[in-house]
């Protein structure tokens, strides 16, 4: 297994921004425009929902690779696979829950009959707090994918580890299948874990796509298929066109792979600093679009306020969480190793 080259890392990081700021704008087209009068959905599917789409395909891709990865070189083990999920996961949604508590106890105040407040309960917190499949709290709307997400990590680790803890892999593909198919398969965006799966897929066979190098011709056709399928169904979830915009995403990346052209110091930091609160900004931002909406209105400097705050905020939030957490990760697995030293010891 090769590590992937620059080129495709600053790849990822400039996807992973993008398509936050895909959600951004088009949750505020919403809140500021309604949507153009209808023309999202009925004439193009929701843009912030094809980006969820695109999240899904780009974690489970980095997640099998990094899994890889750490198998071949670090012997990973089932303590550091599960280290790094928690940690990338709650050093960003901690925070997130905490910040959006505080902006909407705050304008609550002053805004007591907005539709989202009656969401605000302890019990709701404390649900989305260990990801159960439940309503989102208050104004933190975009939980619900991250609700997806964690299940498929948790049946992914049972996946991977099964032979070497049969009995904690086991309960992980239990809960992990559960939650995956028996309840947010049933929502609105449907099987989201079949693009994650298929993310993981292309993870795997990365390096042969690489060397295979296909024609560039093949990635515009699935994007094409893919956006043909979008237009005619009106559906951003609509399965095979997610299946293809996956495989196009994919071989785009294997071919940026492929070439050993190097990337300027400056240019791969600036996309991985933005790239590095993309997380906090998709969880956080709905709750900003929507208090500047009630405060400003359905107004163009609403949205270019909101735009802009909402990035900002996002920045300097994840600047002290989001961007740590590998250091996170590496003192949960000391920690969790020290705690297995001293049992075995004893």
């Amino acid at each position: 297994m090769r590590p992937l080259s620059e080129k495709c890392i600053t790849f990822f990081d400039f996807l992973r921004f993008s398509l936050a700021q895909i959600v951004l704008v088009g949750h505020g087209i919403g809140f500021f425009y309604g949507y153009w009068g209808g023309f999202f959905p009925n004439q193009v599917p929701y843009p912030q929902q094809i980006a969820v789409v695109g999240f899904f395909l780009v974690s489970g891709f980095l997640i099998c690779r990094s899994v890889m990865a750490n198998l071949k070189y670090k012997g990973a083990d089932a303590a550091r696979y599960f280290s790094d999920r928690f940690s990338r996961i709650y050093t960003t949604l901690i925070p997130s829950l905490l910040l959006v508590f505080v902006i909407d106890k705050s304008f609550g105040l002053f805004y007591p009959q907005a539709e989202l407040l009656s969401y605000s309960s302890l019990k709701i917190f404390f649900n989305n707090l260990l990801l159960i499949p439940s309503m989102p709290f208050g104004t933190l709307r975009p939980i619900w994918s991250l609700m997806f997400e964690w299940w498929i990590y948790i049946l992914f680790g049972g996946l991977v580890f099964f032979r070497k803890h049969w009995i904690f892999a086991t309960v992980c593909l239990f809960l992990g299948a559960k939650y995956t198919f028996w309840e947010n398969a049933k929502g609105e965006a449907g099987h989201l874990e079949i693009i994650w799966f298929a993310g993981a897929l292309g993870a795997y066979y990365f390096d042969r796509l690489t060397l295979r190098r296909l024609p560039a011709v093949w990635t515009w056709l699935l994007f094409a298929a893919a956006a043909a399928i979008y237009l005619y169904s009106k559906q951003a979830y609509n399965l095979p066109a997610g299946l293809l915009m996956a495989g196009g995403l994919v071989l785009l990346a294997a071919r940026l792979n492929g070439d050993s052209a190097a990337v300027s110091s400056a240019r791969k930091a600036r996309w991985a600093s933005l790239a590095g609160f993309s997380f906090t900004l998709f969880l956080t931002h709905y709750s900003i679009l929507y208090w500047i909406q009630q405060v400003l209105g359905s107004s163009t400097a609403g949205f270019v306020l909101a735009m802009l705050l909402a990035n900002i905020v996002a920045f300097f939030i994840a600047y002290g969480t989001e961007r740590h957490h590998k250091a996170v990760s590496e003192c949960m697995l000391g920690w969790v190793r020290r705690v297995g030293m001293r049992r075995i010891s004893s």
